[in-house]
């Protein structure tokens, strides 16, 4: 019966093709692969040396950001066109970890800033979660008209923070708390009620 109904459908839609499972499957991993090799030549190509050119110092812009986004997004900051996009801040620093977490899949590094009030102590995402899609909207040549739909470009998101995430991964697994850390890392803000975590795209032992 299903067969029938099937064969009465196409004979009455013009152009009717069957496509199989399997065939959808392995279409979806292809385009799949596509992103992270996409992702991979953007970190490789332009992102990193974007980052590290793009960086401001952590101590000038978080101020500015708790004074008022908007400001210090005009300021310091990246937002892309597309209408509700957040703003993204490039960020350097350097200070003492003071805590690392790696009970959850979302671990982080609570670093204190040299130069800074401890009360204002920043957290690095490390992994191997990362919340957000700093990396990708912190790329202005990166953008969402570029891709087919809004899932490929969460796939782009994804693909770029697995990029970040092997940048840091030797020096993340390698710091403690009391060691010394430089990072440079990304931010990614649509209101300024939400909690800063910054993504870095590169980590150091600090001396």
């Amino acid at each position: 019966m299903a067969a029938l109904v099937l064969a009465v459908t196409c004979a009455t839609l013009q152009g009717c093709k069957i496509i199989s499972i399997a065939d959808e499957t392995a279409a979806e991993q292809a385009k799949g692969a596509g992103i992270t090799d996409r992702a991979a030549q953007a970190w490789t190509g332009e992102g990193a040396a974007y980052f590290a050119k793009a960086a401001k110092p952590a101590t000038e812009v978080l101020p500015a950001i708790r004074a008022n986004l908007d400001d210090a997004g005009r300021i310091y900051g990246y937002r892309q066109a597309a209408e509700g996009a957040p703003w993204t801040f490039v960020v350097s620093g350097s200070g003492t970890v003071k805590a690392k977490n790696t009970q959850s899949r979302a671990g982080t590094l609570v670093v204190t800033l040299d130069g800074a009030d401890p009360a204002t102590d920043v957290t690095l995402q490390i992994g191997p979660v990362v919340r957000g899609n700093a990396v990708r909207d912190g790329l202005p040549f990166i953008s969402f008209k570029d891709f087919e739909n809004q899932l490929d470009y969460a796939d782009m998101g994804k693909a770029l923070n697995a990029e970040a995430l092997k940048a840091i991964e030797g020096p993340a697994a390698a710091l403690e708390a009391g060691g010394k850390v430089d990072f440079v890392g990304v931010i990614s803000l649509s209101s300024s009620s939400e909690k800063v975590l910054i993504t870095p795209v590169s980590l150091k032992a600090g001396t």
